[in-house]
């Protein structure tokens, strides 16, 4: 493909520009594209590719052993067929799982969106981790009066919480 903007070069860059609601493309040669301000250097180089490769292999191998003791799987079937075999996968490969999440989302935690029906009790549940978190801290730094007050709150919460499923298991019994 040639540059549409010198007409001499191979194309290597895809320019896509919007100015006020309308698109436009172009095919460019790294010359025009660095005239147009457009930066052409790779974001990664092979080498940092291979590297990642080869730190995601190390984990694999760090886990290969671990065997889920419900239902079997080993963790290098799950990284062969990228299929859990039960809930219990879950904790025999959660050093593994969670290294996996890391390099492919960049995070542990959920940040997308939540059913409706649901949102309560994740919100619910954030908010019990977030106070964990700060009660570890606050007993860390050696804030003892803040932190019962956070474990006052937490175990309200947590009471709340077996209130709650009660309730609910006993509508729908009714």
């Amino acid at each position: 493909m040639i540059c549409e903007l010198c007409k001499k070069n191979t194309a290597t860059v895809r320019y896509t520009e919007v100015v006020d609601k309308k698109v436009m493309k172009m095919n460019l040669c790294e010359e025009c594209a660095k005239k147009k301000g457009v930066s052409v250097q790779a974001p990664f180089t092979i080498a940092d590719l291979l590297s990642g490769l080869a730190e995601a292999g190390s984990r694999t191998e760090e886990n290969a052993g671990a065997t889920c003791p419900s239902c079997g799987l080993t963790y290098g079937d799950f990284r062969k067929t990228g299929r859990l075999g039960c809930d219990g996968c879950y904790t025999a490969f959660k050093k593994g799982l969670r290294s996996l999440l890391e390099s492919i989302h960049k995070s542990t935690a959920h940040h997308g969106k939540v059913p409706a029906r649901a949102r309560g009790a994740v919100d619910e549940a954030r908010l019990l981790s977030e106070l964990e978190e700060s009660l570890a801290a606050a007993v860390q730094h050696e804030e003892f009066e803040k932190a019962a007050g956070l474990r006052d709150r937490i175990r309200e919460m947590k009471r709340e919480a077996r209130t709650k499923g009660r309730a609910a298991k006993k509508t729908r019994e009714a």
